[in-house]
């Protein structure tokens, strides 16, 4: 079995390397990356030191089932911190991948190329390359990871003044008396406040999202998880879920523990609490509870909540609730437009750089990525119900426009969100990485896929 890996970040590595160990090196791996080495990505590319990991260092292996991995493999590159700088993670990504293609010899290739377009026939798929060369396999996964964020309103053409991550990339371009805006407030605008303060940047910052709400630090000794029964929550309405975890996060911290803890317990079902809620159910999630989900769910080190905390108290970053209107070039940068929350006009701010950091753009309908728009034009995957991402079933197996899940096409990590909602963080990819990679395996044989129709209401 031939198996082409579209992205080579920690997604696309992992799954190779669960492949190459799973089938002894029987399953052929062709891992195509069109930019950087493998197993950064955009997560773990950055070398600021001020980067760090978002969960600590003792959850963060790479297998399920070889929880201290990384801890040990951290403790012998001389890591010993709680939270390591993220380009730790991505050396020992990039080392694993190595690793597993010493054992397996033969069997992994790598293809420092853009995969632009893909084929199907009865016999497999043919990966069109950006280079003009073709790539042919029995099975292609889709491992692009997050896309760039989107704007919410029309932007000028301003070069070099309106900014998008990676975050290391950002921010050399940012000079120290330059005042910044940073659209959104969640972990990637931490990343840049932090970074800005580590070199020491002396303008002013200003951060906006809706609510203005900002991730909730860990705590520097570890709660234990919470033990809960799903059967208390999983199909239960969105509403009566939260006034659930609202009551136990109050009972925890009356008994002196921590509302993490609770949030904490809901992890190992929390796919199968998305999964069983229809779709009116989960887009009032997504409408209502999301960014409050998202910042007692997606935690910061300590350390990095006390350097942004600093920065809000003197003054130097400015958190705002609403938002962007407009934007504007002027002479000496831009000039925006937002509404505060509650307000009932526009103000206007003169900064000199806008950085996008609202999330990422999840709707496949409006990528520009070549590969998924050739997809979904040929009808071969289309949105889930949400427009979170693709649409999958449960082994991962791409939906076309016909409704049916292709034998050859699979997609894995972000793009994923609208079917399992808890896949970007680690502990979730790794386990459906190993998932994934044994039901690929036990396909040893694959019926011709039927073939898709074309929806025009892409």
């Amino acid at each position: 079995m031939r198996i082409a890996i579209i992205g080579a970040g920690f997604t696309g590595c992992l799954l190779a390397v669960q492949l190459l160990r799973r089938s002894a090196g029987a399953a052929k791996v062709v891992l195509i990356e069109r930019g950087g080495p493998p197993g950064r990505g955009m997560a773990y590319g950055t070398p600021h030191p001020a980067h760090l990991l978002n969960v600590r260092t003792a959850n963060m292996s790479a297998f399920p089932d070889e929880p201290e991995d990384f801890l040990r493999w951290a403790r012998a590159h001389g890591g010993e911190e709680p939270y390591l700088p993220r380009r730790f993670y991505g050396d020992y990504i990039g080392e694993t991948l190595a690793a597993a293609g010493r054992d397996f010899p033969g069997g992994l290739t790598m293809l420092a190329d853009g995969a632009v377009g893909l084929d199907r026939d009865a016999e497999g798929v043919t990966v069109r390359l950006a280079s003009g060369r073709t790539e042919r396999a029995d099975i292609a996964a889709l491992c692009t990871g997050n896309a760039p964020p989107s704007s919410p309103v029309a932007l000028p053409v301003a070069p070099g003044r309106i900014l998008v991550g990676p975050e290391d990339a950002c921010l050399p371009s940012i000079l120290p008396d330059e005042t910044v805006l940073i659209l959104g407030t969640g972990l990637t605008m931490i990343d840049i406040a932090a970074g800005l303060a580590a070199q020491e940047h002396r303008g002013r910052v200003l951060a906006l999202s809706r609510r203005g709400l900002l991730p909730r630090p860990h705590r520097d000794i570890a709660s234990k998880p919470a033990a809960l029964d799903p059967a208390e929550f999983v199909g239960l309405p969105v509403l009566a879920v939260l006034r659930r975890i609202r009551a136990l996060c109050r009972e925890a911290e009356a008994a002196g523990g921590d509302w993490r803890a609770v949030i904490d317990g809901l992890r190992p079902f929390t796919q199968k609490l998305w999964q069983a809620w229809d779709e009116t159910q989960a887009g009032r999630f997504l409408r209502h509870l999301r960014p409050w989900w998202d910042v007692h769910r997606h935690r910061v080190a300590p350390a990095i909540a006390d350097r942004v905390g600093a920065m809000i108290a003197s003054g130097q970053l400015q958190v705002l609730a609403g938002r962007l209107r407009t934007v504007a070039a002027v002479e000496d940068g831009l000039s925006v437009a937002l509404r505060r929350r509650g307000a009932a006009q526009d103000e206007t701010r003169s900064i000199c750089r806008l950085v996008l950091a609202s999330g990422p753009e999840t709707d496949p309908a409006r990528t520009d990525d070549p590969l998924l728009r050739s997809l979904l034009a040929g009808g071969a995957i289309r949105p889930d119900r949400l427009r979170l991402g693709l649409d999958v079933d449960a082994d991962g197996r791409l939906i076309g426009h016909d409704g049916q899940p292709s034998p050859r096409l699979y997609a894995l990590g972000p793009p994923t969100r609208g079917a399992f909602w808890e896949i970007t963080a680690v502990p979730d990819i790794r386990k459906q990485c190993a998932e994934v990679a044994e039901a690929m395996l036990r396909s040893e044989t694959i019926p011709p896929p039927a073939r898709p129709g074309f929806d025009p209401g892409i």
